[in-house]
């Protein structure tokens, strides 16, 4: 399923001109230098062909050229109309033997006039001439080529806008060369992808772009050991893949990945690297990384005013629920795939395939699910306000104390678990339990993640903010102890080590031993309070008790209710603060 929806998704691609989808034989290359020459090779000027990006700065032009990209250490591999200052002009790089740029010089124009003959274009020829009369020496005449750095450089005549690499009668020539000098399939057979007999690929393309596999790309699909071969089918041949399916599936995934339009296909999860697409364009892939990756800040940070829109409208249709087929692709199929590094090869971490409304749905549960009264609802300083959608990653790096800490699956279980509506892992729970015992903080992502989990995957009743009626004992005792930390802070102000720094994690996990201790110094604390503070303040307390003095503290609590527990000091302390007059009613969230 995931090769076939490649395979389909590269002939979308091939014909949408942002993405630079190269054919067969064809390699996009960064170009920084043109060599402009006459009919009868005579040097024009050699030109910059880089252009400005949004901030001005000069970026290398992408074209498609002849030929693949050469891996480093092959050895003197001249390219056909294009390639690096050493190989186009001869010259000589600083850290390399004396003669190592000429020989690269004399490959190059040797291939090209060899071919001469074989190719007869009055464009190629007036290249041959050129080449026969340039000598390294005159480098220095253009300092231009200082400039562009290690760039690729192409021909083209005066006068002509094409370079000469683009004329049909090359191209054509180049192309038939590829099928003239292929190799013979050692296996023709049925292509898994395809359905059709064709000649299997020996080797699987090479994926880039996956964050922390091998620079120069590996396989999804290999086999490196006898162990793994079957029936004395050797290297692929387990696996048939047609040659024209592996290239098209391998092309359209490395262009997800490291394509001109790549931006918009991938966000990282954890050490997962996710791509995502649709099976025609549509509003939800062009946004869904800033949606995904960023909240609900990425509209402040988007600064085209068609596409912030656009998050905007879907924004609103993942908090309704509703709305989606407005923009006429409720159908549409979507597909998201982890991709992981390995020793060897590219691992499938997930893959989820389902309609855009079905996606819109899940995200709408999810977001209801982690509903709750926010901290922070404006910018304070140079703190962002909390994000009413938070992104994954703002969740994982709440589990642990920095990002390498991270659980490596984790990411890819809760992406998972949102997508497919699945309940979420229950490990997320245990390590932010565990990150608030160890720093004793609880903010809205970590009160808003336990209250997703404790709701989907326990069934429980949570409230999105204060609920004066609950009366489970772990949601009254973390309003208790935030209600004793605020007379502790009202009394004394600011002290080294207060109430939360000391007793946080003994009073959630074994309230009885605690509170009776705490109870007796709130008495003195509570004395310090002035006229009504004092009374308002002592009407709250006797309140949460009432409600557990019939059955005393519990002696301990479980990992569920210390995750109860933190939802109750947060629900309180953000009362404390809230203005009494414009504070909401309190709503509750069902599983």
């Amino acid at each position: 399923m995931i090769l076939q929806s490649l395979n389909q998704l590269y002939e979308r691609l091939a014909e949408d001109p942002n993405y630079e989808i190269a054919p067969p034989g064809f390699s996009p290359q960064k170009i920084s230098f043109c060599i402009r020459i006459k009919p009868d090779g005579t040097l024009v000027q050699i030109e910059d062909a880089r252009k400005p990006d949004e901030r001005g700065r000069m970026q290398n032009d992408v074209m498609l050229v002849p030929g693949e990209a050469k891996p480093p250490g092959a050895g003197i591999n001249p390219g056909i109309l294009w390639d690096n200052q050493t190989y186009l002009l001869g010259r000589q790089p600083e850290d390399k033997p004396a003669g190592f740029g000429l020989k690269r010089f004399e490959a190059f124009r040797q291939r090209h006039l060899e071919l001469e003959q074989a190719i007869d274009e009055p464009a190629f020829s007036a290249v041959c001439r050129f080449l026969q009369h340039w000598t390294p020496e005159k480098i220095e005449e253009h300092p231009l080529l200082n400039d562009v750095g290690t760039g690729f450089g192409i021909f083209a005549l005066q006068g002509e806008k094409r370079p000469v690499h683009e004329s049909k009668k090359i191209q054509d020539w180049w192309r038939g060369t590829l099928v003239e000098n292929g190799e013979e399939p050692v296996e023709s057979a049925q292509c898994l992808l395809t359905g059709n007999s064709a000649p299997i690929a020996r080797l699987h393309p090479k994926i880039k772009g996956v964050t922390g596999s091998q620079a120069a790309g590996a396989s999804i699909v290999s086999f490196n050991a006898t162990a793994y071969e079957s029936y004395g089918k050797t290297q692929s041949y387990n696996a048939p893949v047609g040659e024209d399916a592996a290239f098209q599936y391998g092309t359209a995934l490395n262009s997800l990945l490291t394509g001109p339009q790549s931006k918009k296909h991938r966000i990282r999860i954890g050490d997962t690297t996710t791509v995502f697409w649709t099976e025609k364009p549509s509003i939800l892939e062009d946004n869904f990384a800033d949606i995904f990756s960023g909240g609900s800040q990425a509209i402040e940070e988007v600064q085209d005013i068609t596409k912030r829109e656009q998050i905007q409208r879907l924004l609103e249709a993942i908090r309704s629920g509703t709305g989606y087929q407005e923009h006429g692709e409720s159908d549409t199929p979507f597909y998201i795939l982890g991709l992981a590094p390995n020793a060897a090869r590219v691992a499938i971490r997930f893959f989820h395939r389902s309609t855009t409304a079905e996606l819109i749905s899940k995200l709408h549960d999810h977001q209801q699910c982690l509903e709750m009264v926010r901290q922070f609802t404006e910018p304070v300083g140079k703190r962002f306000a909390d994000p009413e959608f938070p992104a994954i990653w703002q969740i994982l790096r709440e589990t642990a104390r920095v990002a390498d800490e991270i659980p490596p699956l984790l990411g890819g279980a809760i992406t998972r678990a949102i997508v497919e509506g699945s309940p979420y892992p229950e490990g997320l729970f245990s390590s932010i339990i565990r990150r608030i015992q160890a720093d004793r903080t609880i903010n809205y992502l970590r009160a808003a993640t336990l209250k997703a989990i404790l709701v989907r995957n326990h069934q429980q009743t949570i409230p999105t903010m204060l609920d004066t009626g609950n009366t489970d004992p772990a949601y009254l005792l973390g309003r208790l102890f935030a209600t004793l930390e605020k007379t502790q802070e009202d009394a004394l102000g600011s002290v080294n080590a207060g109430l939360r720094d000391k007793f946080y994690s003994s009073a959630s996990a074994t309230p009885a031993s605690v509170f009776p201790r705490i109870l007796r110094t709130y008495q003195h604390w509570l004395s310090k309070l002035n006229g009504g503070s004092k009374v308002n303040r002592e009407r709250l307390v006797q309140e949460i008790l009432s409600s557990i003095e019939a059955t005393g503290f519990p002696n301990q609590f479980s990992l569920k209710k210390q995750g109860v527990f933190a939802i109750g000091y947060y629900h309180q302390r953000k009362d404390f603060f809230t203005k009494k007059e414009t504070a909401e009613t309190t709503e509750t969230t069902t599983a």
